[in-house]
């Protein structure tokens, strides 16, 4: 009889084992297709775990746009990136042809009195870029230095949103005061963009 019951009790063992094993196989398999964030440990996701097969990759591209005041045909002055501003009204000083999307501006105005014409003191350069979301559309020099050997400067920054390709954004001078004289700019735009590359795997 003990053999008897030795072979039984070993064959039921075996028998609940496998039996335990298929079941714990069956639990894993559907677990598997229901598993949410509740039943995550933390800690335990690695990162072998994560493949490029489930999340879409992206690349960003960088667009510069960038204008300057021209070189002055007038003799006068030498050379110089500058544009004769009027004592009345505003001057464009240089124009950006944007596209659609959202911009980042900097630049720098650079205002002058090279001619002998009187000017009223104190009296500043202002520059306009016009729709700056964040930021100042107008900026204000310190008083313009008298005699052209010097210039008064300032620098700008901000954002802006543009609807429409080819947009242009005019960017205007002027002097306070009913003060005439000369005037320059150099401005860029930085647009970043991030590009869907790959989805599952596959190109997106």
């Amino acid at each position: 009889m003990k053999p008897r019951t030795w072979i039984t009790g070993r064959a039921g063992t075996v028998v609940t084992v496998a039996a335990v094993a298929a079941l714990a196989g069956t639990g894993a398999s559907v677990a598997a297709g229901h598993i949410t964030s509740a039943q995550i440990k933390d800690g335990t996701i690695q990162t072998a775990d994560l493949t490029k097969n489930n999340f879409a990759r992206f690349t960003s591209t960088e667009n510069v746009v960038s204008a300057t005041t021209p070189v002055s045909a007038d003799p006068a002055f030498a050379g110089a990136r500058i544009v004769a501003v009027g004592a009345t009204g505003t001057t464009p000083l240089a124009t950006l042809v944007l596209d659609k999307g959202t911009w980042k501006i900097n630049g720098t105005a650079q205002f002058w009195h090279k001619g002998p014409a009187p000017v009223t003191d104190p009296d500043y350069g202002m520059v306009t870029v016009p729709g700056l979301q964040d930021g100042f559309s107008t900026h204000w020099t310190a008083d313009v230095p008298d005699g052209g050997n010097n210039a008064a400067q300032v620098s700008f920054n901000g954002t802006i949103k543009i609807t429409a390709n080819g947009t242009p954004i005019v960017i205007t001078g002027a002097f306070t005061g009913g003060n005439a004289g000369q005037a320059g700019v150099s401005v860029q735009a930085t647009q970043y963009e991030y590009v869907k590359l790959f989805h599952g795997g596959k190109p997106g």
